[in-house]
């Protein structure tokens, strides 16, 4: 069976296009990724999405869409504010600095934060432009991290795969930006998400876990209805590129060119772009330090830093360039001579070729950034040195650290251990057997190999049942038909996270006045219940002056409009609180910011206020105690938002919904909404009679339990209210 179409989608395209005087030109631009995925798109239907480089004109768009397309590319056209705001100002203003740890340099600006979300809604609606449900997309990078949770919410059922090529950072950095939440939902849209090492893996579990409260193990993010897989996948290079590269006319002439100009000297080599996040200025004062230290080394070794221009137009890159430039003429002046220049600074982009021939001429290449991803360079300079060997010292803080166990790793903020490290390495003849193991780990792990692997790990995802609810639209035909044809509706709706948002002390979700006149008005046209995991006295306390009927504790009892409470279930609580009743006073006891709830049949221990990842820890050493506690009895374990409840299995929110249908069978059409596990036992129990006329409707998320879904409480006020306007305006209702 042939494979699904791929579509790849990245910030920029593999093609850049150049308007010349006879018209558009495309041209295709290199790099890990293009090379990665070269194989992948030969064997396979394949599509590109991207900005094509450029600002593009609306009259010459179709010509540019047109000579994109014989490239297998497809263009996301923006204005130049929107890359403005979205590229220089989110993604490499905010964005860039903070996932490399470098809050100082953060400037954040709601306005292009605004612009980061208008280019990621026009990723996704470029994407689904060209996808099926049957295709499998794998967007890149940081700056397109809303695009997965946007196809997701325009309706996109099949596989989505996310790689982040720079590292994310802990959780309490992270925790600084401003639209934390939304970042991390728009990459959990993802259905398997890569990253270069698992210490990345680790900070994005403890960013979801802290940010979201959303439970994780080793490998994956549990949310509501799916699992998001998370995985360790280092890219590689392509092996076979660099070793023609070391054989080529280029690089042999700039080998024989450096040994000659170097004669007698021992070479020391930098590759980087001229980025705050690439250690360049600790680098020179560590060589600094090492020629200050060991006059020995004076006159003997040479530090050729090749420095490519980035970003020019920013301040800080500015800024950086002077500061090189600086730390670069300082050491030259202090310790060169006539016929010695202790560093060679080239702040320009050399071949790749001639970069070939400068790593075989180096005996140690020094790569020392604050915070990389992976860092390619230091996977060239094994390749490029292979049977030669040699000495790399590596930045501990560079994702590459984790897969070169024959680096010699830094602390690039230590200057004396980066000087003593360039000591040693100086001295020592030439290391072979660390070298053979680091060039195994190259030459097995290419770049090609690296797409493969996250493209049959994504692909081989078990599908979930994907929703097919849609955003709900009270105007939409279907809907329409079900609520214009309703006589006499039946309305059963949750209260916390349904009516009311979740709030720390559940005691303080007390009904807001828009709340109550929900209510009010639906009441005076339809039937309504609301059906909560709350105590009698607390419904009543809150609710009990509304004509509406009540439901407490998921089903336990019951008080229809008008009525006075039934004990759906006879149960007792007596013996559930003196078996479990312990166990959470203990747990309150030791858990700070927990408390527990003692209902009439049902306990319920909240830690919505406990720290997120202590809570995970003692919620893991609950459940299992529970699961040992209530072996053979009758009582089931519910864990919800920050909650954990025992109730007797018999009280469900299913049977409440059943009982309530069968009291008002002249109900004629059915409105339920809920967002947690004890609704989703709610929206199962509808009778099949009623399916075809029910308006379910899930708050917070997309969901395979409802037809429909909105994303907060807010917008399910504001439907409720749009409905009751409806049946007002019809002259009769037959309320029950």
């Amino acid at each position: 069976m042939a494979k699904s179409k791929l579509i790849v989608t990245s910030a920029r395209l593999p093609v850049t296009v150049t308007h010349r005087q006879d018209g558009w030109e495309a041209t295709r631009s290199t790099g890990g990724l293009v090379t990665a995925l070269r194989g992948v798109a030969s064997r396979r239907a394949f599509s590109w999405i991207g900005w094509p480089g450029t600002v593009v004109a609306e009259p010459e768009r179709p010509t540019v869409r047109r000579v994109l397309a014989k490239h297998g590319a497809a263009p996301v056209f923006l204005s130049r504010a929107d890359v403005d705001g979205f590229y220089l100002g989110f993604s490499n203003r905010v964005l860039w600095p903070l996932f490399h740890n470098l809050t100082d340099k953060v400037s954040y600006d709601a306005g292009a934060y605004r612009a980061y979300q208008r280019v990621n809604e026009a990723f996704a609606a470029g994407i689904l432009s060209e996808a099926t449900d049957n295709d499998t997309i794998w967007v890149h990078d940081y700056q397109l991290a809303l695009v997965p949770e946007l196809l997701r919410r325009k309706g996109f059922r099949g596989k989505i795969g996310f790689f982040l090529h720079i590292p994310f950072p802990s959780a309490e950095t992270y925790r600084q930006l401003p639209p934390r939440e939304a970042v991390l939902r728009g990459l959990l849209g993802s259905d398997f998400i890569g990253f270069h090492t698992y210490e990345y893996v680790s900070h994005f579990r403890a960013a979801c876990l802290r940010v979201l409260g959303l439970a994780t193990d080793a490998s994956s993010i549990q949310l509501p209805t799916r699992n998001v897989e998370l995985a360790v996948l280092p890219i590689g290079i392509d092996a076979q590129e660099m070793r023609e590269l070391v054989q080529s006319r280029e690089a042999r002439e700039e080998l024989a060119s450096l040994q000659a100009a170097h004669a007698g000297k021992r070479l020391i080599v930098g590759v980087d772009r001229l980025d705050y996040t690439k250690g360049i200025p600790q680098k020179l004062h560590a060589f600094e330090e090492l020629l200050r230290r060991e006059p020995r080394f004076r006159g003997k070794a040479v530090l050729i830093q090749v420095a490519a221009p980035s970003r020019t137009d920013v301040d800080e890159y500015q800024a950086l360039k002077r500061e090189v430039d600086e730390i670069t003429g300082s050491i030259n002046g202090r310790f060169g001579t006539p016929s010695y220049t202790p560093v060679v600074y080239v702040n320009q982009t050399v071949p790749r070729s001639r970069l070939a021939g400068l790593y075989q001429a180096a005996d140690v290449a020094l790569i020392t950034p604050l915070r990389d991803g992976m860092n390619l360079v230091a996977l060239e300079y094994v390749l490029a040195r292979d049977q030669l060997g040699g000495t790399l010292i590596l930045s501990e803080f560079a994702g590459a650290a984790h897969s070169l166990p024959g680096a010699r790793l830094v602390n690039p903020y230590n200057m004396g251990e980066m000087a003593s490290a360039l000591a040693e390495a100086l001295d020592a003849t030439p290391a072979h057997d660390a070298f053979s193991h680091m060039v195994r780990f190259v030459d097995e792990n290419t770049s090609t190999v690296w797409a493969q692997e996250f493209l049959d790990r994504l692909e081989a995802q078990q599908q979930p049942k994907r929703s097919a609810s849609v955003l709900l639209d009270v105007d939409a035909p279907a809907i329409r038909s079900i609520v214009d044809a309703a006589k006499s509706p039946l309305v059963l709706l949750d209260y916390d996270g349904t009516l009311r948002s979740y709030v720390k002390d559940p005691r303080d979700a007390v009904p807001n006045p828009r709340i109550l006149s929900v209510l009010s008005r639906l009441a005076e046209v339809a039937t309504l219940y609301v059906i909560s995991g709350r105590s009698r006295d607390t419904l009543e306390s809150w609710l009990g002056h509304l004509p509406i009927g009540l439901v407490c504790e998921h089903g336990l009892a019951m008080r229809p409009r008008g009525g006075t409470w039934e004990r759906r279930i006879r149960v007792s609580g007596t013996p559930l609180k003196r078996l479990v009743q312990p166990l959470f006073e203990s747990f309150v006891k030791r858990t700070p910011g927990s408390r527990m709830e003692i209902k009439d049949a049902a306990l319920a221990w909240h830690y919505r206020a406990v720290d997120p990842e202590f809570a995970a820890f003692q919620v893991s050493a609950l459940l299992s105690l529970l699961e040992d506690l209530l072996k053979r009895r009758p009582y089931s374990v519910l864990h919800g938002n920050r909650v954990i409840e025992v109730r007797h299995r018999r009280v469900t929110k299913g049977q409440a919904l059943l009982s309530i249908v069968k009291r008002h069978s002249g109900a004629d059409a059915l409105v339920v909404a809920g967002d947690d596990r004890t609704d989703e036992e709610m929206m199962g129990a509808i009778p099949a009679r009623l399916r075809s006329k029910t308006l379910s409707i899930w708050v917070g998320s997309r969901s395979p339990h409802t037809r429909t879904w909105v994303e907060s409480n807010i917008e399910l006020l504001d439907a409720l209210d749009e409905l009751a306007d409806r049946w007002h305006r019809k002259p009769s209702r037959g309320r029950r």
